[in-house]
C-alpha cells in the first residue's frame, strides 16, 4: 500500500503526480536508435538551463559532425522537421516551433539507457 494519498500532488498547479508523462520502452529505444537522435537527448539532457534555443543545438550536433554549411541546413531542417516533432511525441521533449526552443523531460528509463550507451561506446 502506498503512503502517498490519492489526491496527492507534485506542487505544480496541482497536477497529480499519476499524470507525469512516462516515456515507454519502446518509445525509449526507438529515440535512441537513429545516432542525431541520441546526439540531440544527450544534448538537451546535459544542458544546464530549462529550455535549449534550436540553434544552439543545431550548433552542436553540427559540430558532433561533419561541419559545413550544407549540413548545417541539413541538421537544422532534420532536427525541426524530423528529430524534434518526434522525440515531442513521444514524451522526451516539449518542442516549440514558435518560440524556436526546446525543453528535456526527465525520463530515468532514457538517462538509464544513454548512461550504458555511452559507457559501450568508448
Amino acid at each position: 500500500m502506498s503512503d502517498v494519498p490519492l489526491d496527492s500532488t507534485d506542487g505544480r498547479s496541482g497536477t497529480d503526480l499519476d499524470t507525469t508523462p512516462s516515456v515507454t520502452p519502446d518509445d525509449a529505444f526507438a529515440a535512441l536508435a537513429d545516432p542525431r537522435r541520441r546526439t540531440v537527448v544527450t544534448a538537451l539532457h546535459e544542458h544546464t538551463g530549462d529550455t535549449m534555443a534550436i540553434e544552439t543545438l543545431v550548433d552542436h550536433v553540427v559540430s558532433q559532425e561533419a561541419p559545413s554549411a550544407a549540413t548545417r541546413r541539413h541538421v537544422h531542417t532534420s532536427i525541426t522537421d524530423v528529430e524534434l516533432p518526434k522525440l515531442d511525441d513521444w514524451g522526451l521533449v516539449e518542442y516549440d516551433c514558435a518560440r524556436s526552443t526546446v525543453r528535456y523531460i526527465a525520463s530515468p528509463l532514457v538517462e538509464g539507457l544513454l548512461a550504458h550507451v555511452a559507457e559501450n561506446d568508448r
